[in-house]
Order: C-alpha cells, then sequence, then structure tokens
C-alpha cells in the first residue's frame, strides 16, 4: 500500500500511521515534502521534461519512504502510475492533524489523496484526528489497520472511507458510528477586514447542532466517525436537446 498525508513528511501523524499498518501491510510511504494542507485533488503545477524532486527518506516505520515536492495527489497519481513499482491496491491517507469533516473536505489533502486513488481504480482511506493537547495519534492509529483490511476486503464498495476519529485516550472513545457529512465543515465563520488586510476564519463545531448524525457533532461527542465517499461522477442528462441551451445564438451547422 501507499501511505500519504498533506501535513508533510515530518508529520508525526504519518509515522504513527505507517508505524500501525507495517504490521499487517507492506508500506510505502510517499508523501510531501513540506506542509500541503488545503490541497486538496490537487496535484500542482511541475515542468514535465524537468519532472519533480524526490528523495529518498530514512524511515524506520515504512519498507520504503520518499519525500516528493508535491502535494499528495501527486504522490498518489505517481504510484498509480508505476512510479513505486507494483500499483498498489489501496492508498491510505494521514493521520491528519485536524478532523476533516463536512462537505469541506473536498478542500482536504488528507481526503483528496484518498479521491484521487478511486480515478485509478483504487481504494482510499484517509484518517484524521480531533486536535486535542497532547495530541492523541496512538487513538488514531489504532483504527487504521482494522479500517484499511476491511476497505481491501470489500468488493462492491465502498472504495472510498473518510475516517475521524475523536482527539482522546483510546479508553474514551465513545464508540462507531456511520456518519453523515456535515453542512460544511469545522471551519464555520469567515470575517474580512479590509483596512487591516486580513481574512480571518473561526473554526470549531457548528452553533447549529440539528443534524445528530453528522461527522463533526458525533466526532465532538467523542465517536469515531466513518463516511463512505464517492468520486466526482456526471450526473443525469437533462431531459433536453444540449443545443437548446445556446439556441437561438448557435445554430446547427449543415452536415
Amino acid at each position: 500500500m501507499i501511505v500519504t498525508n498533506d501535513d508533510g513528511i515530518d508529520s508525526p501523524g504519518l509515522r504513527h500511521l505507517a508505524s500501525a499498518l507495517a504490521e499487517d501491510f507492506e508500506v510505502i510511504v510517499a508523501a510531501p515534502n513540506v506542509d500541503m494542507s488545503g490541497s486538496g485533488t490537487g496535484i500542482g503545477r511541475f515542468d514535465l521534461s524537468a519532472g519533480v524532486e524526490l528523495m529518498s527518506v530514512e524511515m524506520k516505520e515504512a519498507d520504503v519512504a520518499y519525500s516528493i515536492d508535491g502535494p499528495p495527489g501527486l504522490a498518489v497519481t505517481a504510484a498509480a502510475l508505476g512510479a513505486f513499482g507494483r500499483v498498489p491496491d489501496l492508498v491510505v491517507s494521514g493521520i491528519n492533524a485536524g478532523i476533516n469533516t463536512g462537505h469541506s473536505i473536498i478542500h482536504s489533502g488528507t481526503v483528496g489523496a484518498a479521491l484521487t486513488a478511486h480515478t485509478f481504480k483504487m481504494k482510499g482511506l484517509a484518517i484524521s484526528v480531533q486536535q486535542s493537547d497532547p495530541w492523541h495519534w496512538d487513538t488514531a492509529a489504532r483504527f487504521a489497520p482494522a479500517a484499511a483490511a476491511w476497505l481491501a476486503g470489500r468488493r462492491d464498495g465502498p472504495h472510498i472511507l473518510n475516517v475521524n476519529v475523536p482527539g482522546v485516550p483510546y479508553e474514551q472513545v465513545a464508540g462507531v458510528h456511520w456518519a453523515d457529512l456535515d453542512e460544511f465543515g469545522y471551519i464555520r465563520v469567515a470575517t474580512a477586514d479590509v483596512e487591516d488586510r486580513r481574512l480571518q476564519f473561526v473554526v470549531g463545531p457548528s452553533e447549529n447542532r440539528s443534524d445528530p448524525g453528522s461527522d463533526t457533532v458525533l466526532c465532538s461527542e467523542n465517536y469515531v466517525t466513518l463516511t463512505p465517499l464517492r468520486t466526482v461522477e456526471p450526473a443525469a442528462f437533462p431531459d433536453v436537446e444540449a443545443r437548446s441551451i445556446f439556441e437561438p445564438d448557435f445554430q446547427t451547422k449543415p452536415v
């Protein structure tokens, strides 16, 4: 399997994840050389002729490890195209520093790696842990191997699974729940101050807790949340001729 993240090759979450998975899987780490949080499914911009900087990294938690000068979506794309040997069946991304909940997960590089995996017919697992002091990487890591094995063994789907783990000791986890996506996610307020030239965001659970089944709310109540995801797929075609959208400006050319 390929293990990646968006917090960068030096993230403690990545090492905890690789170490936990290495007990049951062959682990190849391919992760950004710097923090690439918020990169979504992006692969970055690079010169095809020059390529992308790749460095071998000493990591006792993995069989092989590389740092890449690009986002996790690029690492997954490279793996899917054979850069690191046999194309993996599964990509595991994380452990992200902070939960990835709600529809805002499209902006997450952690979840983006899992989504990118499925565009290449691989399965993708994203794991994130709620912020805490101290961080409970070990709690999230304990759930990773079983989640990876379950996803890898599924034939009929889901093919992408987003897992959020509460930031508490393992003994304080309240349980495990399937969870719907929150309306947006953990970022709930944005304010613009033009004079101070600053755009400010406020994070935290939404004050509107009307959806008790959402991933944000359940994780805040110390549940591990599991949310199956799908990649972008074309919707059903409307029951109209495509050219009718542009008529009368567009005229069909004679054959």
